[in-house]
């Protein structure tokens, strides 16, 4: 079968719901269905959240369809690295991951998995990493399914590459801003400088520019990078603005043919951007 014509699966799992959207491939390209499952349980942690999805998982016919699983950043972590101009193999990038999470995160990294996006020569690289069990239950689970598991992708990715072409070519700020926790990251050309990640407690907008303004501070690269670009498709009255010296522009995901604004901005934002 082309893969234009798969049915697709797109999932979100986050520590306090679970998004799923399936669409039907063809000559009649459409959302077959959609659904929002809130976890309001006293346990935290990944663990609530698959349980959830495994019962969605067994209680349809998927028809073959591909899937793509987006990670809040609720369970992923993030390092910058910086330009290595060693010449490393596979094993050798790996294991110099795993040691600068090991300096970072202590012996909470040994049961993490990692992946590595290589910048361009002369770029600094990314590297995230996920916990070691989640993706193995998820393996596990859709092994079980007809639907093929094509991708599992934290949220800063499919968000990023969703606003990719708005940000332009010069340095600027992204500001990701999820229900309980925020992430700002500098970006040049696609390229990360800095990606940093904060529970929210109180006002998600206050927080962040306290981050901007620390993270400004650490660049100290001598020039004024004052642009920020805010991804924020949950948080209703979120608009354009200046602060102080910040030029504070927000994006907006447009909706795929099937849901409305309203729908992208109350609950289908975070499962469709990237697609």
């Amino acid at each position: 079968m082309l893969p234009l014509w798969r049915d697709k699966v797109r999932i979100v799992l986050c520590k306090d719901r679970l998004i799923v959207l399936h669409h039907q491939g063809g000559k009649r390209s459409r959302i077959h269905s959609k659904q929002v499952l809130p976890y309001t349980g006293p346990e935290s942690g990944w663990q609530p959240v698959v349980a959830m999805l495994e019962s969605v998982l067994n209680g349809k016919d998927w028809k073959k369809a591909d899937a793509t699983v987006i990670l809040s950043n609720y369970f992923v972590r993030y390092l910058v690295l910086p330009w290595n101009e060693a010449i490393l193999s596979g094993p050798e990038k790996m294991a110099l991951v795993q040691h600068r999470f090991d300096e970072v995160y202590g012996e909470a990294s040994s049961s993490w998995e990692f992946r590595l996006s290589e910048g361009s020569f002369g770029s600094p690289s990314i590297a995230c990493a996920i916990p070691h069990a989640l993706l193995n239950h998820l393996k596990v689970l859709f092994e079980a399914t007809t639907l093929s598991l094509k991708f599992v992708q934290p949220y800063l990715m499919s968000a990023f590459n969703a606003c990719r072409s708005e940000l332009g070519s010069g340095a600027s700020w992204f500001v990701l801003a999820e229900r309980d926790n925020i992430c700002v990251g500098l970006q040049q050309a696609g390229q990360w400088s800095s990606i940093r990640l904060r529970h929210v407690v109180s006002d998600w907008f206050e927080e962040a520019m306290l981050m901007l303004e620390r993270e400004a501070l650490l660049a100290a690269n001598g020039e004024k990078l004052n642009k920020v670009f805010v991804l924020a498709p949950e948080v209703a009255g979120m608009t354009s603005i200046k602060r102080g010296h910040w030029s504070i522009n927000r994006l907006v995901l447009n909706p795929p043919l099937g849901l409305s604004q309203e729908e992208m901005t109350t609950s289908y934002a975070m499962v469709t951007a990237g697609m």
